[in-house]
């Protein structure tokens, strides 16, 4: 039964719901009251009816899109009975809800100006509003000390002492407050600021000796009508405490045509009150803000003169004026930055009623002349530029330089005016790096910031300036030293070559003029360049543009048995003999034939090899673990295969850790005691040249039964030496056996020219050499490329190339 009466109350209230939308149509009003736009178009299409504020005039379903089940359900009759009790009763108010607001199309002016410009330019203020308002107002808004109780205003009374009440009461109709127990009291008209005085003096004529908390709840909502030229025209409920300022931003928007600048509030058929949008929103002024009343009518007019200011940047928009207002008046409501506004060209693109064919003229002013003269009409289009970046006296250096900056042109100056000495070559982080040598201790510097962003801040990342540090021992100063900090303090000068940047304007493009730079600032007149006005002169250093070596200031590192171990700085030419005689020559004790040369770009060259090595071992590998794997005939056979497998790994991961040392073999002979006897190969920079002592011990490593170095006999062959390890192991492969000598050369057993006699019979061991005994991996040719790899690793193949390099 109670089912029935509900489903029934819902179709009456529906009906009064339809009844009134049809009479506000009928009066020109759209909307229902507390209903949304679309729960307007979903509960007309419910009923059959036909939505008078569908946009486009597209059909229902066409209108809702997807939400059209949605909007059905939500505005079905049970759902609004619902509604309405949740209003007189507790729960959530449907007026607590929001919807958004329609959305707003291009007008046609927007249109134009896009046609015209390529920018979509949106009024000004348009985004200042809001994109959803409360349906039947916001009652969560604040309320200011003078606002005036009306019917409908929900007041939360607290009475303690003679008499206690804790009660809501909403004013009736009449402007009449009812507490139980207590009485009736007229508040209608009372302010906020004075309702706890005033219930107090009326409950103080009965009763004493009390205290009173009044304080508001809900707010009564206000009928309003929005009319004109607005977004959302129709029956509005609002907070009470809304004002005509307030709805413009809400419900009452103006809409595609509408004014941003006159908004009417009419009372009682009368205008009471306009509002200007644009002085709130550029002078923060409320002129015209009234206070809204039940019944009132918010009307927007249509929209006055618009022009477009197209400008870079977000001061673009399109403005409407009033009757005398300029350029000036548009710049100081766009707040465009006009300190990079350009100031001999302004663009004015307008109406010319004159010219019925072409209608559209433009015309070019000044900056000056536009903001005093040009009169703003109708569908105005105004340009202004930002500034040009060029400089009229100004000579541009530039790369590596003291001080890269734009310095000031003067009539015949030239380059050595620009660049007087080398004191405006040397670069500050020069003078950053000299600095960090003598800051000790920096372990300490680094605890006591924690903050990592902090120690970003203070650059205590020493890898950006150098790559070693010396941490030295415990309590000892902590000094940034070696080679990164002596050849990275400065980069090189290339002294041969700089260039100037010059616009040719006639033909518009840039011509590049080189010049030699050490002769331009030692006066040379073919050098020394006229400069002119825009010039961009590139100082380059030699890691820019590789100058050739001969040309190079090259650092050498010499190291181990000479008399003045250190670094040595050359000449262009300057051979590894040359270096060691600086060095103070040999030490008592050097072994030549031992003597290292390391080359960084080697290394380089050697790390590339080796990963192609490995690549090719480890498909290798794989392809014979699958082999053994598939002719296995037995469960030991096949655990056999797989630990071979793994120690065939391992091996190849060993390789794979080591690094390259970029090692040139030289050609020296085993028994070579003087300085003439080394090479004479040119060095380059970063070389780092070792001569080792004459060491005494020979190495045997391997598949041997007892690994081991050896005390060197004279004489020794190497298979002296494999007899002293007890010679090759059951799973050695006899015929791989390699040698791999100080000087970094390797002799190997496959070396032999006879059949069946291992090229190491006979050979004479010699201080320092490594025999290595390889074991045997199934007799199949992983075995040389394992070889092969270790080869490479020791430098052989590229160290050989070296050697002939040399003799060519």
């Amino acid at each position: 039964m109670l089912g029935r009466t509900g489903r029934l109350l819902g179709i009456l209230a529906a009906s009064v719901f339809a009844t009134s939308a049809l009479a506000q149509q009928a009066q020109g009003l759209a909307g229902f009251v507390n209903l949304s736009q679309e729960d307007q178009r979903a509960l007309q299409l419910q009923q059959g009816g036909v939505v008078n504020s569908n946009p486009g005039n597209l059909t229902g379903n066409q209108a809702l899109g997807g939400r059209t089940k949605q909007l059905l359900d939500q505005s079905s009759p049970a759902l609004l009975d619902k509604r309405r009790e949740e209003q007189s009763g507790g729960g959530q108010s449907f007026n607590d809800q929001s919807t958004l607001a329609p959305k707003r199309p291009i007008s046609g002016f927007q249109r134009f100006v896009f046609e015209n410009t390529g920018k979509l330019l949106y009024p000004f203020g348009s985004k200042a509003l809001k994109t959803e308002f409360a349906v039947g107002g916001e009652n969560n808004a604040q309320v200011s000390a003078d606002y005036e109780i009306s019917a409908g205003d929900e007041i939360l009374v607290r009475v303690w002492g003679g008499i206690d009440v804790n009660h809501n009461a909403t004013v009736d109709r009449d402007g009449q407050l009812t507490i139980p127990t207590v009485g009736t009291f007229p508040v209608a008209g009372v302010s906020a600021r004075n309702l706890d005085e005033f219930l107090k003096a009326e409950i103080g004529k009965y009763y004493k000796n009390f205290s009173l908390s009044a304080t508001l709840g809900k707010l009564s909502g206000v009928n309003i009508y929005v009319a004109g030229q607005a977004l959302a025209p129709g029956l509005h409920t609002v907070n009470s405490t809304s004002t005509l300022a307030s709805v413009v931003f809400s419900v009452a928007q103006p809409g595609v045509n509408g004014s941003f600048r006159n908004v009417q509030l009419k009372r009682g058929g009368e205008t009471v009150a306009t509002f200007d949008l644009y002085d709130l929103l550029r002078k923060g002024e409320l002129n015209g803000d009234r206070k809204l009343r039940a019944g009132d009518v918010v009307f927007i007019a249509q929209a006055g003169a618009r022009m477009a200011l197209n400008v870079e940047g977000p001061a673009a928009a399109i403005f409407e004026l009033k009757p005398g207002e300029n350029l000036t008046d548009v710049l100081e409501m766009s707040g465009v930055d006009r300190t990079l506004l350009r100031q001999d060209s302004v663009l004015i693109e307008g109406f010319n009623t004159d010219n019925p064919k072409a209608p559209r003229a433009v015309e070019q002013l000044s900056y000056a002349r536009a903001l005093n003269q040009a009169t703003l009409q109708d569908g105005d289009i105004v340009t202004v530029f930002q500034t040009r970046r060029e400089f009229a006296n100004a000579v541009t250096l530039k790369g590596n330089v003291a001080a890269p900056a734009r310095y000031p042109y003067f009539e015949g100056m030239r380059i050595a005016d620009l660049i007087p000495n080398t004191d405006a070559l040397i670069q500050d982080s020069y003078f950053k790096k000299k600095g960090a040598l003598v800051q000790f201790n920096k372990a300490d510097a680094r605890k006591s910031v924690s903050d990592p962003d902090l120690r970003s801040q203070l650059n205590q990342d020493d890898s950006k300036l150098f790559n070693k540090t010396d941490q030295g021992e415990e309590g000892e100063q902590k000094i940034e030293v070696v080679e990164e900090t002596i050849a990275s303090m400065m980069s090189q000068i290339n002294w041969d070559y700089a260039v100037i940047e010059r616009l040719d304007r006639q033909e518009l493009q840039t011509n590049l003029i080189p010049f030699n730079l050490r002769k331009a600032m030692a006066g040379d007149p073919a050098q020394n360049m006229q400069l002119q006005a825009g010039d961009v002169v590139t100082i380059f250093s030699a890691n820019d543009a590789q100058i050739p070596r001969s040309r190079q200031t090259a650092l050498i590192k010499v190291t181990g048995e000479v008399k003045a171990p250190g670094y040595y700085q050359i000449a262009p030419g300057e051979t590894l003999r040359d270096v060691i005689v600086k060095a103070g020559g040999l030490a008592e004790d050097a072994y030549l034939f031992g003597t290292k040369l390391n080359r960084r770009a080697i290394a380089a060259e050697q790390e590339q090899q080796k990963q192609k090595a490995l690549e090719q071992a480890e498909r290798m590998l794989v392809s014979a673990q699958a082999s053994n794997a598939a002719s296995a005939i037995s469960a030991a056979d096949a655990a056999n295969s797989q630990k071979q497998a793994q120690v065939q790994g391992a091996y190849l991961e060993r390789l794979r850790k080591m690094k390259p040392e970029g090692r040139v073999v030289l050609d020296v002979k085993p028994d070579a005691q003087s300085i003439a006897e080394l090479p004479p190969i040119e060095l380059v920079d970063g070389d780092v040249v070792a001569i080792p002592s004459l060491p005494g011990q020979v190495a045997v490593l391997g598949s041997v039964y007892s690994q081991g170095v050896y005390a060197f006999k004279p004489g020794n062959t190497v298979f002296d030496y494999l007899g002293m390890a007890g010679g090759a192991a059951k799973g050695a492969d006899d015929d791989s056996i390699f040698v791999i000598r100080a000087n970094g050369t390797v002799d190997s057993a496959q070396q032999g020219w006879m059949p069946f006699v291992s090229g190491l019979y006979g050979r004479r061991a010699l201080p320092g050499d490594a025999v290595y005994v390889p074991e045997d991996f199934e007799r199949v040719s992983l075995t040389k490329t394992l070889i092969d790899i270790s080869q490479i690793f020791y430098q052989v193949g590229l160290g050989a190339a070296a050697v002939n390099a040399i003799k060519d």
